[in-house]
């Protein structure tokens, strides 16, 4: 909605409903049992299968030469509610995910010429509001050879134990996330040239989550208030000597309070099942992030070719990061010192008769700025590993330097379209990404020794390139085609460090490695996240 009231003073607001629901199913390898005996069952096992009426079973020598995919000891000990924990080699996930996001927004713009120059003042405010209900259970099961998950009567609902302690992993949260925003910006053009900026923006956010499986706070409950508030100051200018230059200098602060997942998952000793996996934790600190950015671009004046070149340099503080545990895709999140984000972005693009081109390519140094401790069981250079037990628990150093895990240094986008007919349009485009580091190696410094750690620890660059097709029926219909990943190609967006369950020839296996001091060694390998393959869709689009 928008209103003006004269020439210099105009109104606006914006108000929005947003409903998200999400069922999933996740089955995954149960890496508690990688250094359990889960082969032959023991003559409790068998007596509880016997009075089950189950047959079959073996009554001696089951081992992992010949038992590539165990199960009997799992159904065993899913009849005696004792240890499927450590007994099942697979677990389901189920999770329940339903938000209904709402909220208000409003502003005033004031324009005015004083003493003959140009000023431009907007107020506003808004309020965002979050209905949150999360609800997750688990199932335990075995694998089979073609690795899907057959689940037994056995849930991680506290029904269970591990060394004798109920195991509960189930979680039943309700969040409200609520803020509030005042802001204001003002902006002055002196002669034609010079535009400065000022503004701010004041954020009150509370989050109040309830624990509807163990309600009342304390250890393990998920209740929990908090309040973040901050005051984020932004000021810029601009200089256009000419219509065909334009340059630019700006420095700006924002700050995020943590979402209700990120404060229910920051205990170490309760890692999350990603993404909405919970546990009672201590309470987060809100991240801050201060970012300074100059560069040049064309101006008004170019209607054909448009480019820039920019420099930008953003240092957050108490940055959230999340910490791989020593299971597989679980982890929890922590306040870290300072992270430098900092690089070079240039742009160009332009039309020649029927032919858009445009290319983009941007330079990211990611890097950790303050020390620190992490958990890092599946990095080769863990405390354990280095004083000569690979394959055991551990935390490694960060320093600062190091890369941050996920992030590439080097992106490059090109595009290309062409206007066939008044009516038709085609378009290709390409994108390149350098490697990454895997999460977990957040020193940069683990490697494969080929016994208890495989993989490089990084995920690999990749290029993937993408064709469309329009054709434009009238002003407000247009029919469109898409095709992804043209060429079909293997890629990998992601990757992991973690403990793995398989050998080389894809069987299952449980105490790989030698015993150490009775305790049995984990291998942990790169796991990487896949690209899509190829993709091809069409559809009607219709605009109002």
């Amino acid at each position: 909605m928008r209103h003006a009231a004269g020439n210099a003073l105009s109104f606006s607001g914006n108000a929005y409903f947003r409903y998200i629901r999400a069922d999933t199913v996740n089955p995954n390898l149960n890496t508690d049992s990688l250094d359990e005996s889960v082969y032959q069952p023991t003559a409790a096992d068998q007596a509880a299968l016997k009075a089950a009426g189950y047959t079959g079973y073996p009554t001696s020598g089951a081992t992992a030469a010949n038992t590539p995919f165990p199960y009997w000891r799992c159904i065993a000990q899913a009849l005696q509610l004792a240890e499927p924990v450590e007994k099942c080699n697979g677990i389901i996930v189920t999770s329940f995910t339903k938000q209904n996001n709402y909220g208000l927004s409003g502003q005033l713009t004031w324009s005015t010429s004083p003493g003959g120059q140009h000023n431009q003042f907007t107020a506003g405010s808004g309020w965002d509001r979050s209905s949150l209900v999360f609800q997750q259970g688990g199932q335990f099961g075995y694998i089979n050879p073609d690795y899907t998950i057959t689940p037994v009567n056995a849930f991680a609902d506290g029904t269970t134990t591990s060394d004798g302690v109920p195991v509960d992993t189930r979680v039943n949260l309700h969040g409200l996330p609520q803020t509030w925003s005042l802001y204001a910006t003002d902006t002055l053009s002196v002669g034609t040239a010079w535009n400065f900026t000022v503004s701010g923006r004041y954020n009150r956010t509370t989050i109040d989550n309830r624990d509807r499986i163990n309600p009342g706070g304390g250890s393990g409950s998920l209740d929990g208030q908090y309040t973040f508030g901050r005051l984020n100051p932004a000021a810029g200018v601009t200089f256009s000597p000419n219509r065909w230059l334009n340059l630019y200098a700006g420095y700006g602060e924002s700050s995020r309070a943590p979402t209700s997942i990120e404060l229910g998952c920051a205990d170490p000793n309760n890692p999350c099942n990603l993404p909405n996996a919970l546990a009672g934790d201590p309470p987060l600190r809100q991240v801050v992030t201060r970012t300074l950015e100059a560069g040049l671009r064309s101006g008004a004046g170019e209607s054909r070719l448009s480019w820039s070149a920019g420099w930008f340099r953003a240092v957050n503080r108490d940055d959230l990061l999340f910490v791989a545990s020593n299971q597989t895709g679980n982890g929890y999140f922590k306040n870290f010192g300072r992270t430098l984000r900092q690089g070079a972005e240039v742009h160009l693009s332009g039309r020649i008769r029927r032919f858009t081109l445009s290319g983009n390519y941007t330079f990211l140094d990611a890097a950790y700025q303050s020390p620190e401790t992490v958990g890092g069981s599946a990095n080769s250079t863990n405390d354990a590993a280095l004083a000569g037990s690979p394959g055991f628990d551990g935390v490694i150093q960060i320093q600062p330097g190091d890369r941050i895990p996920l992030l590439p240094r080097h992106t490059f986008k090109t595009f290309a379209e062409v206007q066939v007919t008044s009516k038709i349009s085609a378009d290709v485009d390409f994108v390149a990404v350098s490697s990454s580091y895997a999460r977990g190696n957040e020193n940069n410094q683990s490697r494969a020794d080929g016994v208890y750690y495989l993989g490089p620890g990084t995920s690999p660059g990749y290029g993937v390139l993408n064709l469309g097709a329009r054709y434009q029926v009238q002003k407000h219909l247009q029919i469109f085609a898409r095709i992804d990943n043209l060429l079909d190609h293997r890629y990998y967006t992601a990757a992991q460090l973690g403990p793995t369950g398989f050998t080389g020839q894809g069987a299952f296996i449980a105490r790989p490695l030698p015993p150490v001091d009775g305790n049995y060694p984990i291998v942990n390998a790169t796991f990487y996240a896949p690209g899509a393959p190829r993709g091809a869709w069409g559809g009607i689009r219709i605009t109002f």
